[in-house]
């Protein structure tokens, strides 16, 4: 089964899906050993791994190629964050026939002006719901497989509320996004409004970020989400240990007690596939000292 196909599946089957961000194919290794059905790009965590803040700093190239890696690491579908679509409705045609051929299963481009912010940050600007709409429209006519999910992220909370989210996501729906996006803070009563009003699936985000919901998956599974992105937390969670593990090794003058809590070298072996090299380059003769 294609993975475009495969996310479909996943999203129209009862309850929701969860699916964590990464930022490289070591992390969507690693979201694919835990065992869950899909993985997801967090656009802050690329540009973080970048050395930057998420404030729309990278090029669509640069977030394609690494989309693209991600994609052919797991067998798992992956879901991307595009920001607006890197441009105008023109660009956003190229955008969705870029991440296609990447690999992904989706991409969620949302109604920010450029450039864009992370949906936490302050001050964020709008473009109008008829050109979102337009941008829509040209995203689902430029894709080539019907099962390529295109998700419209709203961003209207903070500047003009809940009602218009609901205005908004019923333009975008009606253009043909097959997921809604709306980007908290929202209330439990406000995500239970928005899942009613829309009939198109709704998807929301859990992260660190203080103005964003921390809902147990159940409970939002409850209020009627259908895809639960889970943006940041393994991304701070390798933050917190690279922090601890350098401040340690800088006063210790050795690794041998972050060595006593790391992770086998065994087990990171295994993540990253090296027995089935091994296996391939013996099936090809690699090393062989036959001439």
């Amino acid at each position: 089964m294609k993975k475009t196909t495969k996310l479909r599946e996943l999203i129209k089957r009862k309850g929701a899906l969860v699916a964590p961000g990464v930022y490289d194919a070591l992390g969507a290794k690693i979201v694919e050993e835990a065992h869950f059905e899909a993985v997801y790009i967090s656009g802050y965590a690329v540009e973080a791994s970048y050395g930057n803040p998420d404030m729309g700093i990278l090029t669509m190239t640069e977030v394609v190629n690494r989309a693209a890696s991600i994609a052919d690491a797991v067998d798992l579908p992956v879901i991307c964050d595009a920001d607006t679509g890197f441009g105008n409705a023109v660009n956003v045609i190229r955008t969705v026939r870029e991440f296609e051929r990447a690999g992904v299963a989706g991409i969620h481009i949302e109604d920010q002006d450029m450039p864009k912010k992370c949906g936490s940050f302050p001050g964020k600007r709008l473009i109008s719901k008829e050109e979102m709409v337009g941008k829509i429209r040209a995203a689902v006519d430029a894709r080539t497989d019907p099962d390529f999910h295109i998700m419209a992220r709203i961003d209207a909370f903070e500047s003009l509320g809940i009602e218009e989210i609901i205005a908004r996501g019923h333009a975008y729906a009606e253009a043909g996004a097959d997921v809604l996006m709306p980007i908290i803070p929202l209330t439990s009563d406000q995500i239970k409004m928005v899942c009613k009003s829309f009939f198109k699936p709704v998807l929301v985000g859990v992260a660190e970020s203080p103005v964003r919901m921390r809902h147990p998956f159940a409970e939002l599974e409850e209020m009627g989400v259908k895809v639960i992105l889970i943006p940041l937390t393994l991304t701070f969670s390798a933050i917190t240990a690279m922090r601890r593990a350098a401040k340690e090794m800088k006063e210790m003058g050795s690794i041998q007690e972050i060595f006593e809590r790391n992770d086998s070298w065994e087990s990171v072996l295994r993540l990253v596939g090296y027995d089935r090299l091994v296996k391939c380059s013996e099936k090809y003769g690699i090393g062989s000292d036959n001439k």
